[in-house]
């Protein structure tokens, strides 16, 4: 008698991957509340509020404000939608971290055709921690990765219609506008004039695609700045050379040409993938990162010269953002995500490949392991980094922030020093976001040149026209955040102090444990 087998319908398999990653991504929101993500937020709310999208422009990324800004508003207008801004960046990052998923698993099914690998390399990217925490953080970084796995996979992972010179713009228009999330996702066109090369492909053809590229790209540049009215070339110029334009003096993300920005480098791509917590989880994930790039090498040496194509291809998206991001805030993780990516793809690549060699099946074994990787890399970054963040009072940011707003009345504004500690420096956002009470910065207000005197007057000023001020603790006496700010400004901390003289200081306010705001009176 034949025996009956029942296969789940491949749709139906990836479907309800997908819902489940989408479950557990929306059910642990992080709200840590990180800094960038609080900065858009605030000029979201901004924008929305005044009516106003010019204002709340950012070069660096100038279609992430715009879109958010008329999706928000469209959806306020037939949908009587109103979250809190933060949480819409939440969605709109969630959005496209599952349609990134769904672009990496239709790759690997490209590249294999055991479902098995294609379902578990999917939720192994699901599971490292770049990918998870992005794609719930309201960044902007994951909607650029989307963009450029768009771009890729029609360039080089749907060969039926290369031909037609659509296929280029199309994928043209989705690089161009990976770059509109983030500037550097322009990378990517130096990945694809290596792939062209490698594969030596016609000059017409590389000729069409850049061109495309090009044009779309600086459309959207020159419409940026007409709407902005924002001197681009300045203000690149600006960051390159590492100058803040609010604080005044020079801050540089440039690593130099140490022998360590490599070592570190990588070292953010492996905790791209499992975060570590403690000194046995960063040798894990060293260990995890180690395996995954000698399978990666081993399958590329062993595999075939027609299937090689793959790893270069994939290997020429790495190449740029690693080169780079070795050289510039080579710390950062949100900024390997374009060799996370490929890397994890060519990695269930490379295992498929050798367990296709051995069996025409996926054995029992290779599929204990696969699974026990799963577990153990989410199983990590969920008890180490997403967790913690999903809890409310781990975050002293916003406690404190809470504190002021609970503590003084509206439209009061609070003296912060804006440096030097993790609290100083979130005070700059959290206040104004959160509290919604405004900030005098001491960095930013130095920064601009104005003396301890001129910023004195100001303040007394306000006083005059009836504003509750108030002095956080962290600039009324020797701290972290006042030798920063003296060190940023060359400042002496005897002007400074007889600065705090001649202010008239009034009751004292606590807030968290270890900080107090100080009213200063008439």
């Amino acid at each position: 008698m034949k025996k009956l087998s029942f296969k789940w319908p491949e749709k139906l398999t990836i479907t309800l991957a997908i819902l489940g990653i989408c479950l557990i991504y929306l059910t642990f929101f992080p709200v840590n509340y990180d800094f960038d993500g609080t900065v858009f937020s605030h000029y979201l709310r901004y924008g929305l509020m005044k009516n106003d999208l010019q204002t709340i422009q950012q070069p660096q990324h100038p279609l992430y404000m715009p879109v958010n800004y008329l999706l928000y508003k469209a959806l306020n207008l037939t949908l009587g939608y109103n979250p809190l801004e933060y949480f819409h960046l939440q969605l709109f990052s969630l959005l496209f971290g599952l349609l990134t998923l769904w672009l990496s698993y239709k790759m690997i099914r490209k590249i294999t055709d055991q479902r098995f690998f294609q379902v578990i390399g999917m939720i192994l990217i699901a599971a490292c921690y770049g990918i998870w925490y992005y794609s719930v953080e309201a960044e902007v970084h994951i909607t650029g990765l989307f963009f450029i796995t768009a771009g890729f996979y029609l360039l080089f992972f749907k060969p039926e219609n290369s031909h037609r010179w659509t296929h280029a713009l199309t994928a043209a228009a989705c690089f161009a506008l990976a770059a509109g999330f983030h500037l550097t996702n322009g990378l990517i066109a130096i990945s694809i004039l290596l792939v062209f090369i490698v594969e030596k492909k016609p000059f017409v053809k590389i000729f069409q695609f850049f061109s495309f590229y090009a044009v779309l790209l600086l459309l959207e540049l020159a419409i940026f700045a007409w709407v902005s009215n924002i001197n681009l070339i300045q203000f690149y110029k600006n960051q390159l050379l590492g100058r803040d334009v609010l604080a005044g003096y020079k801050i540089s993300y440039w690593s130099g040409f140490s022998i360590s920005a490599p070592w570190e480098s990588l070292k953010s791509v492996a905790h791209g993938i499992l975060f570590p917590t403690s000194p046995v989880l960063v040798v894990l994930s060293m260990l995890l990162f180690l395996a995954a790039a000698v399978l990666v090498v081993h399958g590329f040496v062993c595999c075939k010269n027609e299937e090689r194509k793959n790893y270069y291809r994939l290997g020429l998206w790495m190449l740029p953002y690693f080169v780079f991001f070795s050289l510039w805030d080579h710390r950062n993780i949100e900024f390997k995500l374009n060799v996370i990516l490929p890397l994890l793809i060519l990695l269930v690549a490379s295992v498929a490949r050798f367990t296709q060699k051995k069996t025409k099946t996926v054995p029992i074994t290779v599929r204990v392991i696969a699974i026990t990787l799963i577990l153990v890399v989410g199983g990590v970054n969920f008890y180490s980094s997403i967790l913690p963040a999903n809890n409310l009072e781990n975050n002293v940011n916003f406690q404190a922030a809470e504190a002021v707003a609970k503590t003084t009345p509206p439209q009061s504004i609070i003296v912060i020093g804006g440096c030097g500690t993790e609290l100083s420096i979130h005070n700059k956002i959290y206040i104004p976001y959160f509290a919604l009470r405004r900030t005098f910065i001491l960095d930013w207000m130095l920064g601009k040149g104005l003396s301890l005197e001129e910023i004195r007057q100001r303040i007394l000023r306000e006083i005059e026209n009836g504003t509750a001020v108030y002095f956080f603790s962290e600039i009324l006496h020797e701290s972290p955040t006042l030798q920063q700010v003296f060190k940023n400004h060359n400042l002496k901390a005897s002007d400074y102090f007889n600065f705090l003289k001649t202010m008239n200081f009034k009751e004292k306010i606590p807030l968290i444990k270890g900080y107090h705001l100080r009213r200063i009176g008439r």
